[in-house]
């Protein structure tokens, strides 16, 4: 299983590092090490910094992302910008150099950070983003297909229905069945 370590300020004695300890453990966590300035736990998939960070905020610590972690977080949050289904796409958009522009960094580094960061590529990170909206738009909007296709940057409704069958196996009239049972068999 993978470990993760997070840097820690504010920590300055051994009842520290034994609050730490309980409060990470009590949450859940398999913390295997904790030292002043740092607690390694060991998960499966990354841990939730912002959760991590407001367990010890209330204990009078707080954690420090690394520069990696920080641009990591600022490209998921760009993601949910742009694939929000609000987001107005310029003609020939292209996230790649979008995001560039917007952190200030070129594309090549970000995606390199991104996929070292979360054992992904950024464009797979991006894609199952995009579907797990459309399912969600599908369930819970009136939205058509073609509008949604539109709304997310699709080139199409066939395409948006292609990327969506090869990731999760099924069709979005599978999503559209759900939302017409939920609403008790109306459109």
């Amino acid at each position: 299983m993978p470990a993760y370590t997070h840097h820690i300020k504010g920590m300055v004695c051994p009842r520290c590092i034994s609050t730490v300890q309980q409060e990470l453990t009590a949450s859940g966590l398999q913390v295997s090490h904790v030292e002043l300035g740092s607690a390694t736990i060991e998960s499966a998939t990354p841990p939730d910094l912002d959760a991590i960070a407001a367990q010890l905020q209330s204990l009078g610590f707080s954690l420090l992302e690394d520069k990696n972690q920080q641009l990591v977080k600022q490209v998921k949050e760009a993601v949910a910008q742009v694939y929000s289904g609000e987001f107005d796409f310029p003609p020939q958009f292209r996230f790649s150099k979008w995001v560039a522009e917007k952190l200030s960094r070129p594309y090549d580094l970000l995606s390199a950070v991104f996929s070292a960061a979360e054992a992904t590529t950024l464009e797979k990170y991006i894609l199952a983003y995009r579907v797990e909206k459309v399912k969600e738009l599908l369930i819970y909007t009136p939205a058509t297909l073609a509008d949604i296709a539109f709304r997310l940057g699709f080139s199409s409704e066939a395409h948006l229905s292609r990327q969506f069958k090869a990731l999760t196996g099924l069709t979005p009239s599978y999503f559209i069945k759900i939302r017409k049972e939920r609403k008790g068999g109306k459109g």
